[in-house]
């Protein structure tokens, strides 16, 4: 995945936009200085799976088999996008009622 650099100059005087930015497409950007990156601001559905995948690979030897199949969606790219694309329908009510399902 390649990564966007703005200088801190650049986030600073955009912060605000960059912020809604980041938070709409799900992209990281990285924060340099002096031309060197030196941190990244990623919105906070990313951060917060980036941090429960973590602490699952921390207790990586003593994981369930349900936790490690967690474990596996978190670190599926693919697997991720779809429960995006999911979630994202089911905020737009783009929604299937049970009532259809298990019908021929």
């Amino acid at each position: 995945m390649y990564m966007n650099t703005l200088n801190s100059a650049v986030v600073r005087n955009n912060l605000s936009r960059i912020i809604e930015k980041v938070a709409k497409k799900r992209e990281p950007v990285a924060i340099g200085r002096f031309g060197q990156p030196k941190a990244v601001l990623v919105d906070i559905l990313t951060y917060n799976w980036q941090k429960q995948a973590i602490a699952l690979i921390k207790r990586i030897d003593t994981l369930t088999p349900s936790e490690i199949e967690t474990l596996n969606i978190l670190l599926d790219d693919h697997a991720r996008e779809a429960l995006l694309v999911g979630l994202q329908q089911a905020q737009a009510g783009d929604l299937i009622p049970l009532s259809k399902f298990g019908k021929s």
